[in-house]
């Protein structure tokens, strides 16, 4: 690539004749650089007036393409080397964290950022990063062949090779593990506390980036968001004594077993100094790192065994779901379903806990039926008190499908307390998820640790194989 020779020099000429008062140079050299990419004709962001001469220029590269990229050029100094960040399990410095939300509320599908020194590049939509680079000598070739006008166009970044989940998995895994250390090292939490502490925050990013909790005051959503710009300002003071109060609002508010007031904890969170770069950095990770699936994958190491229990893929059970298929309305609140984490992995979890749910949905609706049946014969004599009389014979499961699998029809047998807490964090994350996707109203947190059962040294079906193998030896 011809250009990228001329970009090279471009970048260096320009940190040798960077002054803070050359606003002009700033604008000429950032038209420059697109020039180099065929963009000759770059739109100027409508929102691109600057505050001060150190504000970033704002240009949107459309052509003929269905997508944009909004291209940010930013002072020199301003950006983070991208290498650090990945090395510490962040995707996102402060400078790109702002842009790229800026990008993403304008619905624009990339952000490319840049202080003619280091050079990144978003998807806005994912929250992902996509490319990046920290040397002096300009940016790589892969990255500036997909910002070219011409591979803009034909759709270039939509077939870039995004991060493999393992590899996002792997950050978030080495980010826990790296601030499990720093509180337990600096503060009065033990390894479990801290530990507990890492599960919090996330279950309490998956809940804010879902939006799940509705209530009356302040949103939760927006206390979050302010505890995280505390954090990340100049004057932490009390974001620690937040974070807390944060904690125990989830336990007394929305009934969050988890977030249950614990002195240790209380204690080793309300110190500014750990909470504040713990928070700060935790917002500069990418959305995309919080999926059900990705935090599953970063428990993928240690004991081979549980290592594959991460990865299992849930079978099919003839067994069970015949049982399941002949529920009614009579039986299905005493329905039960037992998932053994040693034999069946983790992510049977997820799967039975929707079959269950399948399985209400299923009766709900010919509930509903029969209800509205007999409502029609018996209109003329229908009345407030008769329809509230009807609405009482409704079964437990069909009143909150996931309050009720929860605490009633599915049991998930841990062996050891790190299966336990999996199994925990699955449940929790899940559960979000399901009120979140159905669009159901979410009045408080079931009692996960209902579902959470140790498991007998010989289960029922060891039990029972056990049985058919010495009756098959005896004959």
């Amino acid at each position: 690539m011809e250009s990228a020779v001329e970009i090279a020099k471009l970048c260096g000429s320009w940190g040798e004749h960077f002054s803070d008062s050359a606003e002009h140079e700033h604008i000429n050299y950032a038209h420059r650089f697109l020039a180099l990419l065929g963009w000759d004709d770059p739109s100027p962001s409508e929102t691109g007036t600057r505050d001060s001469p150190t504000a970033p220029l704002c240009f949107f590269l459309r052509g003929d393409s269905e997508s944009t990229v909004a291209a940010y050029f930013t002072q020199p100094g301003s950006l983070d080397s991208p290498t650090s960040l990945g090395e510490r399990g962040l995707d996102f410095c402060e400078t790109t964290r702002r842009l790229v939300d800026q990008a993403h509320e304008s619905n624009i599908c990339y952000a490319f950022i840049t202080d003619l020194y280091r050079f990144y590049l978003y998807d806005a939509i994912t929250d992902e990063f996509i490319l990046g680079c920290d040397t002096p000598e300009g940016p790589s070739r892969d990255l500036l062949e997909v910002l070219t006008r011409t591979s803009v166009e034909r759709g270039a970044l939509e077939e870039v090779r995004r991060d493999p989940r393992s590899t996002s998995a792997r950050r978030l895994r080495e980010w826990r593990q790296h601030w499990t250390e720093i509180i337990h090292t600096q503060t009065a939490a033990d390894e479990e506390a801290a530990s507990l502490i890492m599960d919090r925050l996330l279950i309490l990013r998956y809940l804010f980036d879902h939006d799940t909790l509705k209530g009356p005051g302040r949103p939760f959503r927006d206390r979050y968001a302010e505890l995280v710009s505390v954090a990340s300002s100049p004057n932490p003071e009390g974001c620690g004594r937040a974070l807390t109060t944060l904690f125990h609002d989830l336990w007394f508010d929305w009934k969050a077993e988890l977030f249950r007031p614990t002195p240790n904890i209380d204690e080793a969170m309300e110190s500014d100094a750990v909470a504040a770069p713990m928070l700060k950095e935790f917002a500069l990770m990418s959305r995309a790192k919080f999926s059900v699936a990705t935090i599953l994958e970063s428990f993928n190491y240690g004991d081979a065994a549980e290592k594959a229990r991460v990865r299992l893929v849930p079978e099919n059970d003839s067994e069970r779901e015949g049982y399941l298929a002949k529920q009614t309305l009579e039986t299905v609140d005493d329905a039960r379903i037992t998932v053994d984490l040693m034999d069946e992995g983790y992510r049977a979890v997820c799967y039975w806990f929707d079959k269950l749910v399948g399985v209400y949905s299923r009766l709900g609706v010919a509930f509903d039926a029969t209800r509205s049946r007999d409502a029609s014969v018996a209109s003329d004599a229908m009345d407030l008190f008769t329809w509230s009389e009807m609405d009482a014979d409704r079964p437990g499961a069909l009143k909150d499908h996931f309050q009720h699998a929860i605490e009633q029809g599915l049991v998930v047998l841990y062996a050891t307390p790190r299966q336990h807490r999996i199994a925990r964090l699955l449940l929790y994350l899940h559960t979000i998820s399901r009120y979140s996707q159905d669009r159901q109203r979410f009045a408080q947190f079931p009692r996960i640790e209902t579902a959470l059962d140790k498991r007998p040294a010989l289960t029922e079906a060891e039990k029972r194989w056990n049985r058919r193998r010495q009756t098959e030896e005896v004959a």
